[in-house]
Order: structure tokens, then C-alpha cells, then sequence
């Protein structure tokens, strides 16, 4: 009889009773004592989890409820997964969000540490559901119940910057973007028993802005910076480039500056809001950051690899006849993109040492040199050909030098792009300047007299001297010397001509231009913000005001250039007032221009 078959199960038997006896020792959970301290470490997988933070106590706090969930499955999450998943997909397509609500809350007992569980439900409740009501007030609700939920999966992924980056995202983006904006930016204010509920993980007093009260872009801030915090203290690892994960900081800064001089005449407070977000978008742009190719760079070291070159030029014009450069230039500019005017002032900043430029100016240089990429690499080889044979080798070593830092300056202009770097800024430092205070106090005062119809200068005449004395001064005049007060602000940084700030002072233009259409005024000469209509235009923003293109066709056709030559009354009389067209989000940066990722 052949007995090999059983004599091989008692074997495999015996083997597996001998084998289990290492792995229940090598799997040894770790114990601890009443106090929290380590009575036993545990078997080796124990101690390795433990020393990689790949336990579940490290990962996430241990929910009863989901384990016996877990347990429940026999082995089958997977298709568990599945189906909810499908569940969830298919009541969302119906409309069912009582439905959509129950499924999801199972779906984060079963995958408490799924991030994307907690951001669809977050986003459901804050996004879909809210857009159910006509009420605002409503819809604020459902907005907190999302960041609510949302706030309740930091527990289980204690290793996961994702969840505090969504609470920051939805914090701004709900409150401060939303078309109820204005309403629920009040009513973020002040509701303290939200604040109370945020309290176990944000301190209400670090986004408490003076005057003004709890804002909401201040917490979106507060969010952004947990994250940093998890990163820099290597609880969690960062799932972002460092390009668009450090910029949405100090964004939240810039956000709440647009939407404070909004809501509020521009006091100090909003001042010092623009300065704080000019240091943060600063100190952003001065610090080392890895770019989507690997590279280290700083947003801000553009100006000191720029600084690099001219020196090399300058090495490389030592080479060289004396006034190569220039008699090149001249001879090759004429055939560059720039406007007659922009090749006038880049000769002049050429000219300047860079050290004695101010950052505007060279930040305008920078502008224009973009401007010129194609020209100036030619026109570096054209000087290099012009070096004596001694010097021909010198030359080329140079040239390569010079291309070498254009290659890094083109991967630092691309990053800095992304993020409309140079642009904000500038914004944030002009902002923070007392003349665009007075700038924007000047546009809102005025606003305020368009509002009740003033539009002409209340006045006495004294008959017996035939003299007027103006008692009060009506819109339009008041919008012409709010006007002149922006004139140096747009022409000492051209950048702000296209962006945000610009749409903001056009709908101001706006008003002005239906007030001259309804009492029948020419368009003044020498207009203040001309220059910035016609960089608008050129630009692709037609507002529908007289450009100089089209006043100078009136004047060879010797009609008076009143504004009914440039839009019918009807139309001017369905121009939106400025409070209109904030409601309608024009107060929001560009897409295009200011916002990555996230123009957060």
C-alpha cells in the first residue's frame, strides 16, 4: 500500500505548525502599560512599522467602528469598495444626496485613510448639495457642513497634507469666490459657534484681522500653513512640486487684500494686509524651490542670474571695439517686436548699471528683454564675431557661459509664470503704498456720489461778483482727480495694466464714460488713463471706451468726440454699477494671468 501521500500531509502539517511558531514571535504585537509607556516592543515586522511610521496608530487613530467594519468583510473590502463606489457614482448622476451622503459616510469606515473618500464628500456637501437652496443662508450651512466633514478626516490621515490643503482651498474658494461672496464673508464674520467648532485645530485669533473681524481668506491661510508645518516637521510628505505647494500660503494674503478693499473704504488695516502679503510673496520668492524639471531655483533669482549676465557682457564687450554693442543694437531693433517707444526705453535702461536700477526698473528691463529673447542671442554672437583672433576663444567661452545662465533664466521665467510671479509682486508692494491707499479712497468716494446721481459740481454764484464757489463736488469730477492720482501708479508698473487691478479701476471708467454720455460731454483731452485704455484694448479687453486710434479718426473727421459718438445712450444707461459687477466676480484675479493651479 502506498502511503507517500499521507506521510507528505503529515509533513506539510508538522512543517506549518513549526513555521507558525517564528512568525507569531516575529509578528508579536507592541504592548504598553497603563501610563502610555512601551511594555514590549513587539516582534520585528511590530518594531519596523513602528520605526517607518507605518503603523496604524501612526498612520491614522484607531476608529472601532471601522475596524469591526473591516473585519466584517471576511476579506472582501476590495469588492466592498467597489460597490459603494458605484453606489455613490450612480446617486450622484440621480441627484440623490441623502442617499450619496450614507454611502460616502460608510465608505470612510472602510477606507478611513482613502483621502479621496473625505475630499468627494467634502466637496458634495460644500459644492452640490449647498446649490440646492435659493436661501444664502442655507447654502452657507451646507458649506460649513462640508469643511466640517472635511475637518474630520484629518484624524484618520494623520501623515497626509491633502486634507488641511483642501480645507484651505474650500475655506477661500466658498467664502471668497463664491457669487455669494460678499454674504457669506458676513456671515463667516460672525459666526463664532463655527469658529468654536474649527478651535481643536485652528486658533480663532490667528486669522482675526483687526477692524475687521474673522476672515475667511485668513483661515484658508491658517490651513495652508498647517500643511507646511506637517512637511517641515516630517510628519507628512509632500504630494505637491514646490512651485504650486508654497505659493498657496502666502496667495491667501493677496486674496484677502482684493476682497477687504471691496468690502471696506481702504483704511490702514488693508495697508498692512498688502504689506504682509508683499513680505510672504517675497519671502516665497526668495526661497529654494525644486521646479517641475528638478531644478533648484529661486522665483526671485532671476534678478541676480540677470545681474550675472550683464557682467558677462561686459566681459564680453572688453573684447570687443568699443560701442559694438550699441551699433548693433540699434541696427537690429528696428526689426524687434517692440514698439517704437518700448526700444526708446529699453537703449535707455541698457545704458543704466544695474545696480542703479530701482526693482522697477528692472523688472520693466526684464519685461522688455523678453521681449527681445531671439534678437538678443544673435546679437551676443554677432558682438562675439567681432572679437580679434586672440580673443576668438575667450569669446566662444563666453557665449557659452551666456547661454548656459539664458537656459536657466528661461526655466525660472517658465516657473515664475506659472505662478504670475512678477506680477503680484508688484501689486502686493503697490498696494501697500499710501498713494494707491489714497488711490482707491479717491475711485471709492467717488462711487459713492455716482451712486446718489451727483454728477455735476454743486455750487453759489454770487451775482454782485459773478463768481462760482463749488460747495460739493459731484462724480465726475471727483472720478477725473481720482484719475490723475492713478496715472504714475499705471506708468511706473506697466505690469498692473493687465490683471486684476486694471479690470477693477475699468469698471470705475465705466461709470465715468455713461455719466459723460448722459450729460452730453466731450471725452477730455489728454485723458489721465488713456495710455491704460489703449494697453487694454491692445490686450483684448474691449470695455468699449474711446481709444486714442479711435478719438484721432473723430478728429480728422472733425466731429466732437462726445460719448454718444461711441456707444448709444441705451447701452450706457445698462452699465453696471461696481458693486454689480464685484457681485458678478470681476473683483477675482485672471485666470489666465494671476491664479496656477489653483490662480489660488
Amino acid at each position: 500500500m502506498n502511503n507517500r501521500p499521507l506521510v507528505r500531509k503529515i509533513i506539510y502539517i508538522a512543517a506549518i505548525g513549526v513555521l507558525i511558531i517564528p512568525l507569531s514571535i516575529i509578528s508579536l504585537p507592541e504592548t504598553r502599560k497603563s501610563d502610555g509607556t512601551i511594555k514590549n516592543a513587539g516582534g520585528v515586522l511590530s518594531q519596523l512599522r513602528d520605526e517607518h511610521n507605518l503603523s496604524q496608530a501612526k498612520l491614522t487613530e484607531v476608529d472601532p467602528t471601522s475596524e469591526t467594519m473591516k473585519l466584517a468583510s471576511l476579506g472582501l473590502r476590495g469588492v466592498a469598495v467597489n460597490v459603494l463606489w458605484s453606489q455613490a457614482i450612480e446617486q450622484k448622476k440621480n441627484a440623490d444626496y441623502d442617499g450619496l451622503a450614507s454611502t460616502l459616510n460608510a465608505l470612510t469606515k472602510v477606507q478611513p485613510n482613502f483621502v479621496r473618500v473625505w475630499e468627494y464628500q467634502a466637496h458634495n456637501l460644500a459644492y452640490n448639495v449647498s446649490m440646492e437652496f435659493d436661501d444664502y443662508e442655507y447654502r452657507y450651512t451646507w458649506v460649513k457642513k462640508g469643511l466640517e466633514f472635511l475637518k474630520g478626516g484629518i484624524r484618520y490621515n494623520k501623515q497626509d497634507h491633502r486634507i488641511t490643503d483642501n480645507l484651505g482651498f474650500f475655506t477661500g474658494n466658498k467664502f471668497g469666490k463664491s457669487d455669494e461672496n460678499k454674504s457669506f464673508r458676513r456671515l463667516f464674520r460672525e459666526d463664532n459657534q463655527f469658529h468654536d467648532e474649527m478651535s481643536d485645530r485652528l486658533d480663532p485669533q490667528s486669522y482675526d484681522v483687526r477692524d475687521h473681524g474673522h476672515d475667511s481668506w485668513k483661515m484658508a491661510y491658517q490651513w495652508y500653513d498647517y500643511s507646511r508645518n506637517m512637511v517641515a516637521n516630517g510628519v507628512a510628505r509632500k504630494k505637491r512640486n514646490d512651485i504650486l505647494f508654497y505659493m498657496f500660503r502666502p496667495a491667501q494674503l493677496r486674496n484677502m487684500g482684493v476682497s477687504l478693499q471691496t468690502e471696506f473704504p481702504t483704511r490702514s488695516v488693508i495697508q498692512e494686509a498688502w504689506n504682509d502679503a508683499h513680505v510672504e510673496w517675497m519671502d516665497y520668492g526668495n526661497q529654494e524651490l525644486i521646479n517641475s524639471i528638478g531644478t533648484r531655483v529661486t522665483l526671485e533669482g532671476t534678478a541676480n542670474k540677470e545681474n550675472e549676465l550683464v557682467r558677462l557682457r561686459e566681459k564680453l564687450d572688453g573684447l570687443v571695439p568699443p560701442n559694438t554693442r550699441r551699433d548693433l543694437t540699434m541696427a537690429m531693433l528696428p526689426n524687434s517686436p517692440l514698439s517704437k517707444e518700448e526700444q526708446e526705453e529699453y537703449t535707455t535702461l541698457s545704458e543704466i548699471d544695474v545696480d542703479q536700477l530701482s526693482n522697477d526698473q528692472q523688472q520693466r528691463l526684464r519685461r522688455l528683454r523678453g521681449g527681445l529673447e531671439s534678437l538678443l542671442q544673435e546679437l551676443d554672437q554677432q558682438v562675439a564675431l567681432k572679437a580679434s583672433a586672440e580673443n576668438r576663444t575667450e569669446a566662444a567661452e563666453i557665449i557659452a557661459d551666456i547661454n548656459t545662465i539664458r537656459a536657466e533664466l528661461r526655466v525660472i521665467g517658465r516657473d515664475a509664470q506659472t505662478v504670475n510671479y512678477g506680477y503680484w509682486v508688484t501689486r502686493t508692494k503697490t498696494e501697500a503704498e499710501q498713494r494707491t491707499a489714497d488711490a482707491q479712497l479717491a475711485l471709492h468716494e467717488a462711487g459713492e456720489v455716482w451712486k446718489q446721481s451727483i454728477y455735476d459740481d454743486e455750487f453759489d454764484f454770487d451775482y454782485r461778483t459773478k463768481k462760482k464757489t463749488v460747495t460739493r463736488k459731484g462724480a465726475i469730477t471727483l472720478y477725473e482727480e481720482a484719475f490723475k492720482q492713478w496715472k504714475p501708479i499705471f506708468e511706473e508698473n506697466p505690469e498692473l495694466a493687465d490683471g486684476q487691478l486694471s479690470d477693477r479701476v475699468a469698471v470705475y471708467l465705466k461709470e465715468y464714460y455713461s455719466m459723460l454720455n448722459f450729460t452730453n460731454r466731450e471725452w477730455p483731452k489728454d485723458f489721465p488713463l488713456q495710455e491704460l485704455i489703449d494697453k487694454r484694448f491692445e490686450q483684448g479687453d474691449d470695455d468699449g471706451l474711446p481709444t486714442t486710434e479711435s478719438l484721432s479718426d473723430f478728429d480728422d473727421a472733425e466731429t466732437p468726440p462726445s460719448a454718444s459718438n461711441y456707444q448709444d445712450p441705451d447701452q450706457a444707461k445698462s452699465i453696471p454699477t461696481s458693486e454689480e459687477v464685484q457681485a458678478e466676480g470681476m473683483a477675482v484675479p485672471k485666470t489666465k494671468s494671476e491664479n496656477a493651479g489653483g490662480r489660488q
